[in-house]
């Protein structure tokens, strides 16, 4: 369960790609019995927006959000619209105080597939207070409960957040749960090749068998390999055809996540699969 009692928001820019975040925020609604609040963001120009600017944008956009919802299979008390003004990531983050989660689209404006720190979604995910549930902007919706819910764990305190949540959502979409963990030994710092008995891998595979047989309740299935942690993911996504990924995101705030490299960011760009980012703030 998501530990705001508010709605679950949803950012609109018009585009049939962000229109993808609907369904998705539909089933996470029902899972969670949480509503839906779709936001749209009149992005800040040299030019003040009037009022009746502001009157008329929401006007267009409240039937259109609902609209939207109602073919999603939304209740109209569990859905509500508005409207907001200034830079989109960060008038999405004010808005999101105290939701339940965000839902949002992974490419922006024209559909094109983003790359860089600018996208509003990237920004979005790395300055959210809540869970983040990213969808891939392809050209037809996806479902959350298609497949089997894949949480990546490493044996952290932070991971164990996101399995606990993983494992919530995965009993409420009746969705199967598969523990991944990825194990590798890193060369060290500054050696261009480096040698280690083999005792010492297979200590390492051992200790993260060990957690996984641990960890992993009845009925649910575990995967262990050997390998760069974001491309195990991936690949065991693939191959399991989950329907979703859970991932924690360590750090608070835009300034503490900016910089991309983690495995988080790396899966979030590479896969075509929903990814639920649950952030676990710095102590």
């Amino acid at each position: 369960m998501a530990d705001a009692s508010g709605p679950i928001l949803v950012p609109l820019d018009g585009s049939k790609i962000a229109e993808n975040a609907v369904p998705v925020a539909a089933q996470l609604s029902r899972a969670w019995a949480r509503p839906v609040s779709f936001f749209h963001v009149l992005e800040q120009s040299d030019t003040v927006i009037a009022p009746q600017d502001t009157d008329r944008a929401r006007s267009a956009f409240i039937p259109y959000a609902l609209h939207l919802g109602e073919k999603a299979g939304l209740k109209p008390a569990d859905q509500s619209a508005d409207i907001g003004w200034g830079p989109a990531a960060p008038t999405i983050l004010a808005a999101s105080e105290g939701a339940a989660a965000i839902v949002i689209a992974s490419h922006g404006r024209g559909g094109f597939r983003s790359m860089f720190i600018g996208s509003v979604a990237d920004k979005v995910v790395r300055g959210a207070d809540v869970p983040v549930l990213v969808v891939p902007g392809i050209e037809s919706p996806v479902s959350i409960d298609a497949g089997p819910v894949l949480v990546a764990v490493d044996g952290s305190a932070e991971a164990e957040r996101g399995l606990t949540a993983a494992r919530d959502l995965a009993g409420r979409l009746g969705s199967e749960l598969v523990l991944v963990r990825a194990y590798n030994v890193p060369p060290p710092v500054g050696a261009e090749f480096a040698y280690y008995p083999p005792d010492v891998l297979e200590s390492v595979q051992q200790g993260a068998e060990e957690y996984l047989a641990q960890s992993a309740q009845p009925g649910e299935r575990t995967v262990l390999a050997q390998g760069q942690a974001a491309q195990v993911i991936e690949e065991s996504a693939e191959q399991l055809g989950a329907g979703l990924i859970v991932m924690t995101s360590r750090g608070k705030g835009l300034a503490a996540r900016i910089t991309l490299g983690s495995t988080t960011d790396r899966v979030m760009h590479a896969v075509e699969r929903p990814l639920l980012v649950i952030p676990v703030p710095d102590e």
